[in-house]
């Protein structure tokens, strides 16, 4: 894995955070309509493909911690394999009715394609 330079971003709280940016390899390991896991530094981070635009977010599903790369994908939710929880994957918002408190979510993170590659943002 290759590291680039680190950025600023801010946080949907307002509030700055250094990130790095994190070189996953080749775009074309991540299918279109479906996810990969990826581990960076024992942050576990999973990368969904749909229509050709990533999205990335913890890999863990509030409820027990499920892994949600491994989840099935429709449309833009990922359901978590282990027990049906589903997550909205372009925001990390989980949307299972009467299971999901207000607010329930997964972090999300900033990834990108650049000269086919996958490059990751994570807060240091």
């Amino acid at each position: 894995m290759r590291y680039r330079l680190k950025s600023i971003t801010k946080t949907t709280e307002g509030e700055n955070k250094f990130m790095a940016e994190h070189n996953l390899g080749d775009s074309h390991q991540v299918f279109d309509g479906e996810g990969k896991t990826f581990t960076i530094n024992d942050k576990h981070v999973a990368i969904f493909n749909i229509n050709g635009d990533l999205f990335a977010f913890e890999d863990a599903c509030k409820h027990m911690g499920g892994s949600l790369g491994k989840g099935k994908l429709e449309g833009n939710l990922v359901a978590c394999p282990n027990h049906g929880w589903q997550y909205d994957v372009t925001n990390g918002k989980c949307v299972t009715e009467n299971e999901c408190e207000s607010g329930c979510r997964v972090d999300t993170f900033p990834v990108k394609t650049e000269n086919n590659e996958i490059i990751l943002s994570l807060p240091e």
